[in-house]
C-alpha cells in the first residue's frame, strides 16, 4: 500500500463519517426514504473509493 493509497482510504473514511453526522438523526416523516437516500451515498462513497484505491496503486513492474 503506498502513501496515495492511503490517503484515499482516510479521505474515505472521513467522508462517510461526515455523512453519517449529517443523516443520523433519522426522524419518522419519511424514514424509508431516508435510510434509502444514507445507504445509496455510502455505496456511491465505497464505490469511488474502490475505483480510486486500484487505479492509484499502478501497475506492477516486473522484476
Amino acid at each position: 500500500m503506498n502513501w496515495k493509497q492511503l490517503i484515499i482510504l482516510i479521505s474515505a473514511f472521513v467522508v462517510s463519517a461526515l455523512i453519517l453526522w449529517h443523516d443520523l438523526p433519522i426522524d419518522f416523516p419519511g424514514i424509508i426514504v431516508k435510510v434509502v437516500m444514507l445507504f445509496v451515498k455510502l455505496c456511491v462513497i465505497l464505490a469511488v473509493t474502490i475505483f480510486a484505491y486500484v487505479f492509484a496503486g499502478g501497475k506492477k513492474k516486473s522484476a
